[in-house]
């Protein structure tokens, strides 16, 4: 049952919030270099400002020499700063448990800092990726997500490093709970126990560079294989993934709350006709992102794949008939815009549902996989 719990809380750890911080500021950029662009309602700002907001729900992306900091807003119940460091693809967001505020991290790619101190109350921070929940406690920590994916893994599960300079930090994957005191990292890779490693409190960081460096070498030892595995759920999920968001496409009630939210129009959340639009959208939403939360992964792994392979001879290697990795990285470089703008349309009207239904859940089902009452 606790592989069930932890299977929801990945799938849902981004998938709602309570909607009075939903388009909340969480902090602003503190520092910036190379290639680093920010994902937001629908729109992509390249290049953005020291000064810039980051608010909650934006998608954070650095390239291979790009790097951001973030300062956060005192809204969070917290001081410092969180770094997204070079390759990475992270979602950030913002909302309330029990009436305190909830810092959420989600690490599609790459690898994340943080240095932080509570203001007041009981802020908290989590971290998720495709193999732990991550509870922080510490006020100096680095997470670190591996290129390479686990083949039989359905949600295509990462290895993940947790390494923390100061306090400690809590980190669960489903079954197994540990906390991981400063001066020490924790290693999850797919389907092995957690494993705590000694580092120097003074070499957090170059100890996370290291690991990464030494993952990126054995995704090169047997790179064709790995992307053919790649290809293969990219194409799966990339077909299910249009399914699901062919009669949210068709539909033109997301338009409609579009043109509504341009307009400010006052939405009666108690009108009939609200109340049939709000349940139409929450189909639509939960179908898509019970796809989303794996393909996602999937599609940004791809990116990082196509920088460490670009010039070598692994380019060449055929990863199914008729198809060379270079054929398959530029399938889905020719794909991305319009796979970028599809998710950016899927989680603009996702954030307008949020303020259309304060507090409401727009993933319950009565699928048991959810909705299961056995308790976990």
């Amino acid at each position: 049952m606790k592989r069930l719990f932890f299977a929801v809380m990945l799938l849902v750890a981004f998938a709602f919030a309570e909607a009075a911080l939903s388009v909340s500021k969480v902090g602003g950029i503190d520092y910036a270099e190379g290639g680093v662009s920010i994902e937001r309602s629908g729109k992509s700002i390249a290049a953005p400002d020291i000064g810039e907001p980051i608010f909650s729900g934006d998608l954070i992306r650095t390239q291979g020499d790009g790097m951001l900091v973030i300062a956060l807003d005192r809204i969070t119940g917290l001081q410092g700063n969180v770094t997204v460091k070079a390759g990475s693809s992270v979602y950030i967001a913002l909302d309330e448990l029990r009436d305190e505020p909830r810092t959420r991290i989600q690490i599609l790619t790459g690898a994340i800092g943080s240095k932080v101190s509570k203001l007041a109350g009981s802020p908290t921070v989590t971290v998720t990726t495709s193999s732990v929940v991550m509870t922080v406690r510490g006020t100096e920590y680095e997470v670190v997500v591996s290129i390479n994916a686990d083949d039989a893994s359905p949600s295509a599960q990462q290895a993940t490093l947790v390494a923390c300079a100061e306090s400690e930090v809590s980190v669960s994957d489903g079954q197994d709970e540990v906390e991981v005191p400063a001066g020490k990292a924790l290693e999850k890779r797919p389907g092995e126990r957690f494993r705590l490693i000694p580092v120097a409190v003074s070499s957090v960081e170059s100890f996370g560079e290291r690991w990464i460096a030494d993952e990126i070498s054995a995704f090169k030892a047997d790179a064709p294989r790995a992307i053919a595995d790649y290809a293969n759920r990219y194409t799966e999920l990339s077909a299910r993934f249009a399914a699901a968001y062919e009669p949210f496409q068709k539909s033109p009630t997301p338009k409609k709350w579009a043109d509504e939210d341009q307009a400010g129009t006052k939405i009666d959340s108690l009108d009939p006709e609200a109340l049939r639009e709000d349940k139409e959208i929450a189909g639509y939403l939960f179908n898509i992102k019970k796809v989303l939360f794996v393909f996602e992964r999937v599609y940004y792994r791809v990116d990082e794949i196509s920088d460490v392979i670009a010039g070598t001879e692994d380019e060449k290697a055929m990863v199914r008939p008729g198809q060379t990795a270079g054929d398959f990285l530029a399938k889905v470089k020719v794909e991305r815009d319009s796979l970028a703008a599809k998710v950016a349309r899927y989680r603009y009207i996702e954030t307008l549902y949020r303020e259309r239904n304060p507090g409401g859940d727009a993933f319950s089902s009565d699928d048991d996989f959810f909705g299961s009452s056995s308790g976990f």
